[in-house]
């Protein structure tokens, strides 16, 4: 059969559908189908993201930081530490200024500080209902140290019942200070000892059981302190964040003198030490000085091993730590080892290095070398009391009495400008070599400001003659229990001098009679009350008090025996008056200590 050609041209007219393909008009593409674009997009969208969370977040961590850092703050002010409470105060101040519970402990550092106002804010929110458990224990323990147990009381009353472990040792620890201010170191010692603390974490009671130790090492008795020494030693062996603080104490106690000659226990003890020492957590630079000590103490033949241990172990240490170990050097009279140790490039550029090897050449009498020193880079940054203060030590010791009195003349004339740490170090070093009057101008200066008013005091009686009267030192003994009035001690000595200087003092044998009773095994407070009851014309009271008394009366000191002779002289117990009397030299007695021999 035949095609039609009409249908083969009709259909060579029609489009090929299947050989070509008919585009639609290209369209411009979207912007956001470009890779390019879409990253942009990306990027965008973090940024938005990034300013969004950031800041918010950037804040929530320096809060977080903060109240770590007020938690820490808190617990040294607890714990006895007030420079390390406001060190951390400070930081978290600086984190974070507006957070309110850091504004509150402000305030609670105010009331601290004396100001009335900030104290009366705090109460005011307390009773209101509106404190936090933290604010609470500040309030408690500022109340506590202040002697108000009645507010405590309300205070502890009012904290909720879900409290943590470091909590309830915060609370522990006011209640035991609260005991120690009335006077009672035993009820005190007793409180941090309770069974009543039972549930509070093994971190948690062995703090308070260190802090309990402190209160026992106070009385000076010797039970007391062989119960403190083994309550210190358990804590050491329980290895918990306690230790390393009970270990320092130990450290301090196994290194007194007096109990190394005749004590083969304490040396092996501080052995002991030793041994444990690497296994603790949290040494500080000052730990590896205590440590070093009592490896020297325990064999005296190790010192130049130990040291050169040490210089290698410090060579590149810190700066501070590698000052501290040259001090320590200084104090232990190793001059040579402190200029060894500092080379030659560091005294003359750095100002505190300069300090230290000067002390060393100093104690060496290199005394026209230390002149040259202080005209080093170094020696500009000495500040000018301080360099008086070497020059007027050169001159005298060169024998240059005119050009000594004019430098003397410039320290004194320049403390009062001159910062706390600066007439610190003038005091001291003034009262090493021996200048206790000069030292006891700058120790004035001290207690003249508010921030260094108590450890200036105890620096200008400890630099008064040992024979001053009693009527001079009383004013200054007045002074310090009006500015800590927890200072034990010094209200045990002015009870005495009081007693000593008058029969008027009608407080003071009522008072003496307090303090034996918290510690009637010291000797100190023994006398006192023994001089008590002889004002009160009690000869044989006064004499009961040392019966049943183990006392080497050649090994005591010369008021005690003062007391001891007037009470057995008032007895009619002549002789052994006067065997006792023979043994004390008139010339290192007090006028009124004087009296009591006549």
């Amino acid at each position: 059969m035949e095609k039609d050609p009409s249908l083969t041209n009709r259909r060579s007219e029609l489009p090929d559908y299947e050989d070509d393909v008919v585009l639609a008009p290209a369209r411009k593409p979207g912007w956001f189908s470009s890779p390019g674009s879409r990253k942009k997009l990306r990027r965008l969208f973090i940024l938005i993201l990034l300013v969004a969370v950031v800041p918010p977040l950037y804040r929530w961590i320096k809060n977080v930081r903060a109240e770590s850092l007020l938690n820490k703050s808190s617990k040294s002010f607890a714990l006895g530490e007030p420079q390390q409470g406001i060190t951390f105060l400070k930081q978290a101040l600086a984190l974070s200024p507006g957070n309110l519970a850091i504004q509150q402990s402000v305030e609670l550092y105010n009331a601290r500080a004396g100001d009335p106002s900030s104290r009366e804010k705090l109460l005011a929110r307390m009773r209101a209902g509106t404190s936090g458990k933290e604010e609470l224990l500040g309030l408690a323990d500022l109340e506590a140290h202040a002697g108000h147990a009645e507010i405590v009381a309300e205070i502890i009353s009012r904290m909720p019942r879900n409290i943590s472990s470091k909590e309830g040792l915060r609370i522990a620890l006011i209640e035991s200070a609260m005991a120690a201010y009335q006077g009672s170191l035993p009820k005190a010692a007793e409180i941090c000892f309770s069974d009543k603390w039972s549930s509070l974490g093994k971190k948690e009671r062995d703090l308070l059981r260190t802090r309990g130790a402190l209160y026992l090492l106070s009385g000076n008795d010797a039970d007391t302190r062989n119960q403190a020494e083994k309550v210190l030693m358990e804590v050491i062996r329980d290895k918990t964040d306690a230790s390393m603080h009970a270990w320092r104490l130990m450290a301090r106690l196994s290194l007194d003198s007096s109990r190394w000659e005749s004590d083969q226990a304490n040396k092996d003890q501080a052995a002991e030490l030793v041994r444990w020492f690497s296994s603790l957590g949290g040494p500080e630079s000052q730990d590896q000085l205590l440590l070093a000590e009592l490896k020297i103490k325990t064999d005296p033949a190790s010192q130049p091993r130990v040291v050169a241990e040490l210089a290698k172990e410090l060579s590149n240490a810190p700066r501070r730590e590698k000052l501290a170990y040259a001090r320590w050097l200084n104090a232990k009279g190793l001059n040579q080892e402190v200029i060894l140790f500092a080379g030659n490039d560091l005294p003359r550029s750095d100002t505190d290095w300069l300090l230290v090897v000067l002390d060393a050449k100093g104690a060496q009498g290199h005394w026209q070398e230390m002149a040259g020193m202080m005209e080093t880079p170094a020696g500009a940054g000495i500040p000018d009391a301080v360099k008086h203060l070497y020059l007027a030590r050169t001159a005298m010791m060169n024998g240059n009495k005119t050009a000594a009195d004019e430098e003397w003349r410039h320290v004194g004339g320049t403390l009062h400008l001159e910062k706390p740490e600066t007439v610190a170090y003038i005091a001291g070093y003034e009262e090493k070599i021996g200048e206790y009057s000069r030292a006891s101008r700058a120790y004035r200066e001290l207690a003249d400001r508010k921030e260094t008013k108590v450890p200036g005091l105890i620096g200008l009686i400890r630099c008064q003659p040992r024979t001053a009267s009693a009527a001079s030192l009383i004013p200054l003994y007045e002074e310090l229990l009006a500015a800590q009035p927890t200072y034990i001690d010094a209200a045990c000595d002015l009870t005495y001098l009081k007693l000593l200087k008058s029969r008027d003092h009608q407080d003071a044998p009522a008072t003496a009679e307090k303090l034996l009773a918290e510690q009637p095994n010291e000797l100190p407070r023994i006398s006192t009350a023994a001089l008590g009851r002889l004002r009160m014309n009690d000869p044989q009271g006064a004499l009961a008090l040392y019966q049943n008394k183990t006392i080497d009366w050649a090994d005591v000191p010369e008021p005690w025996k003062v007391v001891y002779y007037a009470v057995l002289k008032a007895n009619g117990r002549s002789a052994e008056a006067a065997e006792l009397v023979a043994t004390i030299p008139p010339s290192q007695l007090r006028p009124e200590e004087k009296e009591l021999l006549k």
